[in-house]
């Protein structure tokens, strides 16, 4: 994990590894010989949204604290504290709108758990 970098810097990594995802299991592009290659993706993208709840916490916390410093302006002149509220509403609402993922996405992989593929001809699980 490199922490050498700026919050922003990670997020647009992370951005970019869910774009290079979306590339690599394109239909066209998937080279998908097992069920459980499925699983263990839809397992790792349930821990990435997992852990999105606390990073928009985090972010909310970080906005509350720069405007108690007095360190938040706007560009139009519209009133600091109704900008930063509706942000911080929009990031609770967020986390909230997360949760409905986070359970779709454990109904995913519990299902996807159970499921497997064939054997080659002539090999059986003891050899495996």
């Amino acid at each position: 994990m490199d922490l050498n970098r700026t919050p922003a810097q990670i997020a647009d990594a992370a951005a970019e590894e869910v774009r290079a995802l979306c590339h690599v299991t394109h239909p066209f592009k998937a080279d998908w010989t097992q069920p459980a290659q499925i699983s263990d993706t839809a397992h790792n993208v349930a821990l990435i949204v997992d852990r999105l709840p606390q990073a928009l916490k985090q972010l909310g916390a970080g906005l509350r604290m720069l405007e108690e410093k007095g360190a938040v302006r706007t560009d139009d002149g519209t009133d600091v504290a109704k900008r930063v509220g509706a942000a911080l509403r929009a990031l609770l609402n967020a986390q909230q709108a997360l949760t409905v993922i986070q359970g779709a996405l454990r109904e995913a992989t519990g299902s996807l758990s159970h499921l497997g593929g064939y054997l080659p001809d002539g090999e059986d699980e003891a050899e495996v």
